[in-house]
């Protein structure tokens, strides 16, 4: 398993790991969705994401508050990542996944508290992020 969930004071903590930027930025949905425990209908969707940022972190805050918020616009949940461009500061792609009929766990925001994202010496990139639940 690729993402590790620790218990945080009100909120959770979720650590995640990718081979690329992209790979990040999959796992971290992914383990979103482990988080929130959706209970998923039939009825697929596709929605596009495109988010520009200063820099590598903002951009991973902001491009999962954009996933955040299109879930709960349209009551949704995201389980596949089809990535077309990304960068340290703009992220452009698809996202796929279904309708839900509600969920365990609903996270209001991925936050800035303790954040961090680095590449490290093998050339893997590593995020450090707490939701607010």
């Amino acid at each position: 398993m690729p993402y590790k969930l620790h218990e945080h004071t009100a909120d959770i903590r979720l650590e995640a790991t990718g081979e690329s930027l992209a790979g990040l930025f999959s796992e971290t949905m992914k383990a979103m969705n482990a988080v929130s425990c959706p209970g998923f209908s039939s009825e697929m969707v596709e929605r596009r994401v495109e988010v520009s940022s200063p820099d590598i972190l903002l951009l991973l805050v902001d491009f999962l508050n954009e996933i955040v918020f299109l879930g709960q616009v349209h009551h949704e949940a995201y389980e596949e990542l089809q990535t077309v461009a990304v960068t340290e500061t703009h992220f452009r792609g698809v996202v796929k996944g279904r309708k839900i009929t509600g969920m365990e766990e609903e996270i209001k925001a991925v936050t800035l508290h303790e954040a961090s994202v680095r590449q490290t010496e093998k050339g893997t990139w590593l995020a450090n992020l707490v939701l607010d639940i």
